[in-house]
């Protein structure tokens, strides 16, 4: 295997663990919904319950815990700016189109993230990134659950948030591929962009007063283990994962999350298994395949662009 094809591999693997995580934590959320959480509160303490262990790693390995002037924007920017704020509107889209329809439009990021690498950047889709692309945004389309009593007036605002969540969220990705960031250790952007979130959540929470700080053990514990899984691992992994394959390709793979969460619900919450939904995780596994057919096709290129070919005889 050449050397970058060991990277896509890694970058493959970490990026998939990422989205296994952040699919299965629902479950656990759902848990500490019914003992008095709710979006908004479990988006905070997600975020801050890593800081503390963040800072502790970062103090064993001996990593550094100042920031340049530059790095402490990029973390308000990305961080603050489009992560926290991709979760708000998500989370706000609900209250107008349901859970399913705005959990759909926001998972149609990976054509944004692309949109966005191509436009700003002039990264090439090749035929087999652009396949995957229309095989995810199928699968995506097959998770959708639309609500509401067809009054398109009264759903705009949430279409609007949902759609909005899904750029903000492309262009986070492509920031942790674009700027700084993307070479920075990935505990300290890990716990400084957690930091950052919580504030950020703090200050969204002042007008509306949704977070609930007294919550039961149970539910604490649920929200500790969430915040390990998502605000400590699956970050890292993520922001791994982007360094190794770049935003738009690991955008794809974090279509895994989807998948996993429907598996998990059918097999933890007893939730059903609808012929719709079988056909949307196999569309995006579809797409996965895709993209690494794709990418196991770039690889037998020459740095020329030439097709290798093998010595006769």
């Amino acid at each position: 295997m050449t050397a970058k094809g060991s990277h896509f591999v890694k970058g493959v693997v970490m990026t998939c663990i990422s989205a296994a995580l952040f699919g299965i934590t629902p479950v656990l959320a759902s848990k500490t919904y019914e003992m008095g959480s709710n979006a908004l509160t479990l988006t905070f303490y997600r975020n801050l319950m890593a800081v503390p262990v963040l800072l502790v790693i970062m103090a064993v390995r001996k990593i550094p815990f100042r920031l340049t002037l530059h790095q402490f924007l990029l973390i308000c920017a990305i961080g603050a700016g489009l992560r926290a704020s991709t979760t708000f509107m998500l989370y706000a889209s609900y209250d107008y189109i349901g859970i399913g329809t705005a959990t759909t439009l926001h998972f149609l990021y990976p054509l944004f993230t692309a949109l966005f690498c191509l436009v700003l950047f002039r990264q090439r889709m090749g035929v087999g990134k652009c396949c995957a692309l229309v095989l995810a945004a199928g699968g995506v389309g097959c998770f959708a659950s639309f609500t509401g009593n067809g009054d398109l007036s009264g759903m705009l605002p949430g279409l609007i948030l949902a759609i909005a969540s899904s750029i903000t969220y492309s262009g986070y990705m492509t920031g942790m591929e674009h700027t700084a960031l993307r070479d920075m250790d990935a505990t300290k952007v890990s716990c400084y962009m957690a930091l950052s979130n919580a504030v950020a959540v703090m200050m969204i929470n002042l007008p509306v007063q949704q977070i609930h700080f007294a919550l039961p053990p149970k539910a604490l514990l649920y929200t500790f283990i969430i915040s390990i899984c998502t605000s400590f691992f699956a970050f890292a992994l993520l922001q791994l994962g982007i360094r190794e394959l770049g935003a738009s390709t690991a955008a794809i793979f974090c279509l895994l999350e989807p998948i996993t969460s429907v598996a998990a619900g059918w097999l933890l919450l007893n939730e059903a298994m609808t012929v719709k939904k079988a056909v949307g995780c196999l569309l995006v596994l579809g797409a996965v395949a895709a993209a690494l057919v794709a990418e196991k096709a770039a690889n037998k290129k020459t740095p020329d662009g030439l097709t290798t070919q093998k010595p006769a005889g």
